[in-house]
């Protein structure tokens, strides 16, 4: 049950969220020179910047300079980032994207270390409200407060409201029973929250909602096929952008060592046209161990 303290801090943020619309100057046309089109871009950055939370100085501008310069060429209209280091590399990045916002940086702390990975999204629409939330009561692990969603209500060009989260769901290393369980639960307090926005919004018109990120999902390895953290949401309506993808089209984390090719990066959607996601292209090797993935949506 949400404490009544938390329940306040989010009605604030709703409504700090509402009042900064008319302040927040947003371009409503995309990249491609279509207004009815929206394309979405999820990219897990790893340690941005530095690609390593030990990571010294010259590693980290190196990182940062080679990012900066690519990042424009994902075209996103609405962006969602994993593994940002903090709200000054979250700025830094939205800062060379013409025409888009930073919306909301998380701020969760790792237990061991002050240094963390923080969930961004910004995009080129006026936010409605814009915040993130951990993730609490993990089955099997206890709470994980380094961990969460970031969550945006987006005014696009079309009647109604989507409604935009980011995740970047429990790593692999461990037990595997237990990130099981965690994702899972995870999965669960997002599709709450989704309930409880789309009542919220409802009285706008139609609410359309994408989900992205990191899901950390193994589902094609035997002993993780039965997880059920994507099947979740497709139990719910959505939409899997994956859907009919063979898994070699789908790698967005290339093998490594002794680990094999993984496809851990997913949107899934609902109220918004099926279309399929792709792979994005990055230099080899260069950026991050994850590679983007992209989403076009032409609205009807």
């Amino acid at each position: 049950m949400k404490t009544q303290k938390h329940c306040f801090a989010r009605l604030f943020l709703l409504l700090a969220g509402l009042l900064s619309v008319s302040l927040t100057g947003c371009s409503e046309e995309s990249p491609s020179g279509h207004a009815d089109t929206i394309r979405a871009v999820s990219w897990n950055i790893e340690w941005f910047p530095g690609r390593s939370p030990r990571a010294d100085a010259a590693q980290q501008a190196a990182h940062r300079a080679e990012i900066l310069g690519f990042i424009p060429s994902l075209a996103a209209d609405i962006l969602f980032l994993q593994e940002i280091r903090d709200a000054e590399a979250a700025e830094a990045i939205v800062d060379a994207l013409d025409g888009l916002d930073l919306h909301v940086v998380s701020h969760f702390r790792r237990p061991e270390s002050e240094l963390s990975q923080q969930l961004v999204i910004a995009s080129r629409y006026p936010a409605l409200a814009a915040f993130a939330e951990h993730f609490t009561g993990m089955a099997g692990g206890g709470d994980q407060p380094y961990r969460g969603f970031a969550f945006a209500a987006l005014d696009i060009p079309t009647p109604g409201t989507v409604l935009v989260y980011c995740v970047h769901l429990k790593s692999n290393r461990g037990e595997a029973a237990v990130n099981i369980a965690m994702r899972e639960t995870a999965a669960d307090q997002i599709l709450a929250h989704i309930h409880e926005m789309e009542a919220l919004y409802a009285e706008s018109g139609p609410v359309r909602v994408m989900v992205g990120g990191d899901f950390n999902l193994l589902l094609e390895q035997p002993a993780m096929a039965q997880e059920r953290t994507l099947a979740k949401f497709i139990d719910e309506g959505f939409h899997w952008t994956w859907q009919g993808a063979p898994f070699e089209d789908r790698v967005t984390w290339p093998a490594r060592g002794r680990f094999g090719d993984a496809s851990f990066d997913h949107f899934v959607t609902r109220g918004l046209p099926e279309t399929q996601a792709s792979v994005i292209k990055t230099p080899a090797g260069e950026l991050s161990d994850h590679r983007p993935v992209g989403l076009e949506i032409t609205l009807e």
